[in-house]
């Protein structure tokens, strides 16, 4: 607790609107040494979030590794304050698409669920699909494993939207390639993309839905493994994410065009 006796804290500046500001778990010298090399601190603290403090951008540059800031050193000639900049700017880029991304998950796991769930009705079948193994290939099948393991985890009962919400993105990806043409997009899938200009022809559909979801999906995972992006066509990523959930929901659309950070950040590229 801050202002106890094993976490004292240094004064703010009195411009400083503590009201507004967070604070961090101090650092206890257990983990971390003092300049003096003792390992003490005599006097510990929590930083207010936000509080700028001075840092060498030399030492960033050893602690990130130059093999990860290759991208941004070549970008900036050398220059290690501006690697770092950029390098800033692509967390924060990464973050707002991650956003993005995170709605159209949502929406688009919910819709084909769905329409998976209206044709099983409709044809008189369990309405779990995920649990009709002879449709899934073994990829697919262990996927949904998984997914149903996470979902009853600590012995919990097995609730259909937790399994749906547990499948990973991958998996979503998955069911759009052309193996499942005709055995789930022909008959149910295609229905969970009503808005697309040729709604009509499964094809098409499944084609250009899994196109968008690839590119999607590779960009995700090079965001979760914290990769530089800024080389990607990043408006063409947004492009093809908005185009998406508009294909299954104009109001899905206006609400992460409304909601979105992305552009913003994209204009703020050093």
């Amino acid at each position: 607790m801050l202002g106890s006796s094993t976490r004292r804290s240094r004064a703010l500046p009195a411009s400083a609107d503590v009201g507004s500001l967070w604070f961090v778990k101090a650092v206890t010298p257990a983990v971390c040494r003092s300049r003096d090399g003792s390992g003490v601190f005599s006097n510990y603290y929590s930083l207010p979030v936000g509080q700028r403090q001075p840092f060498e951008h030399g030492v960033l540059v050893d602690r990130i590794t130059e093999e990860r800031l290759r991208s941004y050193l070549q970008a900036t000639a050398g220059n290690a304050e501006a690697a770092i900049r950029f390098y800033d700017w692509n967390v924060r880029v990464s973050g707002a698409l991650l956003e993005d991304v995170a709605r159209l998950e949502v929406v688009f796991r919910n819709s084909v669920d769905a329409s998976l769930v209206e044709y099983r009705q409709r044809t008189g079948q369990p309405t779990e699909w995920y649990r009709d193994r002879s449709v899934f290939s073994r990829k697919g099948n262990d996927l949904i494993d998984t997914a149903r393991r996470r979902a009853t985890k600590w012995g919990l009962p097995e609730r259909h939207g937790k399994v749906i919400a547990e499948l990973a993105f991958g998996f979503w990806t998955f069911l759009c390639t052309r193996r499942y043409l005709t055995s789930l997009w022909v008959p149910a899938v295609v229905a969970a993309f009503p808005h697309h200009p040729h709604a009509p022809d499964p094809r098409t559909v499944r084609f250009d839905v899994h196109d968008r979801m690839q590119r999607i999906h590779l960009l995700r995972n090079r965001i979760a493994h914290h990769e530089p992006i800024h080389r990607r066509d990043l408006s063409g990523d947004v492009d093809a994410l908005v185009e998406l959930v508009g294909w299954i929901c104009a109001d899905a659309r206006a609400w992460i065009i409304a909601r979105s950070r992305t552009n913003d950040v994209l204009r703020q590229r050093p």
